[in-house]
C-alpha cells in the first residue's frame, strides 16, 4: 500500500496551495494598508513602543510633511504670514473688578502665608457668583467661576467660605481633577489638575459654564510635575498658552502665589519663581501688613499694564458667629508698597514722636501743630516730616499738611492737593532754610547724620 502523508492538523493551513502543493513557489502575502494596520493593533501593547530613535524619526517625518504642505498652501508670493493690523478689530479693555482684575488677563495675587489671599479669592468669586457690587464699590459682573484649589477642602473650607459673604455656591465648579484613561487597565481615572497637561479641559469648562472667573490657588500646586517654577522657559510654555486662552474666552484668571524669602523692596521680584509668571500677567496685586496694625492688611496694585493704578484697600480677617472666617474690607490708602517690603529699621525717638502724634490725629497737621504736640523745634522738625514724606513714612493730603499712612483716604485728597510745583518750590525752602538757619543746630545736625 502507498504511504500516506498524515493528516494535517487545523494549524496546517490545508486551504493553502502554498502548503499542499510543493511545486508552487511560496508568494509574499500582500496586504491591505487596512490590514496590516489591524494586525499591528492587535499585537501586544510593549511591541508597540517605539523607541526614542523611532519616535523622533516618526516626528522628524512629520513635521517635514508639515512644511512642505504649509509652503504648497501659501505658495503665493503676495501671501504673507501672520496678521495685518489693519485686520485687527479695536475694542476697549473689560474689567471683571475695575482698575484690579481685567477679564481677558492674567492677574497675579502674590502675599505671604496666613494674609488672606485665599480668602479675598472667595470674596471676589462670591461677588461675581452674584453679579454683587466688588469690595470698593464698583459695579461687578455676573458670571460662572472655576475654582482650581487642591490644598482646600470644598466641603469644610471653600463652601463655608463663599456662604459665608453671600456667594452663590451653585456658580462655583471645582476642577482639582480631570478624568483621563489608563490604556493597560482599559479603565478611566482621576488625576490632578495641571496646567501643563489639561489646558484643553479648562478652555472647554470655561465655554460651558459661561465662566468669567478662573481661579488658580496657588499656582505651584498645578504647574505640572516636570515644570520647574524657576526657570522662566518652563514658565513661558506654560503660561503663555493660558493667557491665550483666557483673551479668547473672555475670562479673568486670577492666580495666587506666596511671596519668596527675599529682601527685595521691588514687588515684582518678590513672588516665587520665575520672573516670567508676572511677566506673563497684565495685573499684579499684593498683600502685606499694615505697618500700623497687627490686625490689618493692604491689597495693593504691583503691576498695571492697562491703566492708572487703583487705590490700595485696606482688610481686616474677621469670623462670624459660626467661627468662619471673612475678609472685612475697610478703607483706601495711598501708602507706598515698597516701604511695606522693606526691612525694618531704627526709628529716632523724634520720628517716633511724630508718628505717634498723626496717629493719635482724627485730621492732618500742620507742622506747627505737630511741633507743639511733640515738643521739638518748628524748623528741624519741618525738615523731619519733608524727610519723612519722601521715603514714604507718612502722608501729606492736603499742602503743608500730614498725616499717618493709616488715615489718608481717597476722600481726603481734594482739589487743593499738592502739586509738582509747589511741592518742588516747597521742598527748595525747604533745602534753603536747613542751608542757612539750620547749619548750627545741633538737633538738625543729628537729624541730617
Amino acid at each position: 500500500m502507498e504511504n500516506l502523508p498524515p493528516p494535517a492538523s487545523p494549524d496546517d493551513h490545508t486551504n493553502d496551495p502554498q502548503q499542499t502543493d510543493p511545486d508552487i513557489p511560496p508568494q509574499t502575502s500582500k496586504e491591505s494598508p487596512l490590514q496590516k494596520s489591524n494586525q499591528e493593533v492587535a499585537r501586544p501593547t510593549e511591541s508597540n513602543k517605539l523607541s526614542y530613535k523611532e519616535k523622533r524619526e516618526v516626528e522628524a517625518n512629520v513635521k517635514e510633511l508639515f512644511e512642505t504642505l504649509k509652503q504648497e498652501v501659501h505658495k503665493s508670493p503676495d501671501e504673507l504670514f501672520g496678521t495685518e493690523l489693519s485686520e485687527v478689530e479695536t475694542h476697549q479693555i473689560e474689567w471683571l473688578w475695575h482698575g484690579r482684575i481685567p477679564l481677558g488677563k492674567i492677574t497675579i495675587l502674590d502675599g505671604d502665608p496666613g494674609m488672606g489671599k485665599s480668602l479675598i479669592a472667595i470674596n471676589i468669586a462670591a461677588c461675581v457668583s452674584t453679579g454683587h457690587p466688588m469690595p470698593d464699590g464698583t459695579p461687578g459682573i455676573q458670571g460662572g467661576i472655576i475654582l482650581i484649589a487642591p490644598e482646600d477642602s470644598a466641603a469644610d473650607t471653600i463652601k463655608p467660605r463663599l456662604e459665608a459673604v453671600g456667594g452663590d455656591p451653585s456658580q462655583v465648579l471645582m476642577l482639582d481633577t480631570v478624568e483621563g484613561f489608563d490604556v493597560i487597565r482599559m479603565d478611566i481615572f482621576e488625576y490632578p489638575f495641571s496646567l501643563s497637561r489639561d489646558l484643553e479641559d479648562l478652555g472647554k469648562t470655561i465655554h460651558r459654564r459661561k465662566a468669567k472667573l478662573v481661579v488658580v490657588d496657588p499656582l505651584m500646586a498645578v504647574l505640572g510635575r516636570d515644570v520647574s517654577a524657576s526657570s522662566d522657559q518652563d514658565i513661558r510654555e506654560v503660561l503663555t498658552p493660558l493667557v491665550h486662552l483666557a483673551e479668547r474666552t473672555k475670562c479673568a484668571i486670577l492666580i495666587i502665589r506666596h511671596l519668596n524669602k527675599g529682601s527685595s523692596s521691588n514687588p515684582l521680584y518678590r513672588g516665587a519663581g520665575s520672573i516670567g509668571i508676572i511677566g506673563s500677567a497684565r495685573m499684579g496685586l499684593i498683600v502685606v501688613r499694615d505697618p500700623n496694625s497687627a490686625q490689618r492688611c493692604i491689597l495693593a496694585t504691583t503691576k498695571n499694564n492697562l491703566s492708572k493704578h487703583a487705590n490700595h484697600l485696606i482688610y481686616q480677617i474677621v469670623e462670624n458667629g459660626n467661627g468662619i472666617p471673612y475678609i472685612q474690607w475697610l478703607e483706601e490708602t495711598s501708602v507706598n508698597v515698597s516701604n511695606l517690603l522693606r526691612p525694618p529699621t531704627n526709628t529716632s525717638f523724634e520720628r517716633q514722636e511724630i508718628l505717634r502724634v498723626l496717629r493719635q490725629a482724627n485730621v492732618p497737621l500742620e507742622p506747627k501743630e505737630i511741633a507743639e504736640r511733640t515738643g521739638q523745634k518748628i524748623e528741624p522738625l519741618r525738615v523731619v516730616l519733608s524727610r519723612m514724606y519722601e521715603i514714604g513714612e507718612i502722608a501729606r493730603p492736603y499742602r503743608g499738611k500730614y498725616t499717618s499712612l493709616d488715615r489718608v483716604t481717597v476722600t481726603e485728597i481734594k482739589a487743593n492737593m499738592i502739586t509738582e510745583k509747589s511741592e518742588t518750590s516747597v521742598r527748595s525752602d525747604i533745602n534753603v532754610i536747613n542751608d542757612t538757619n539750620l547749619a548750627n543746630d545741633p538737633a538738625s545736625s543729628e537729624e541730617r547724620h
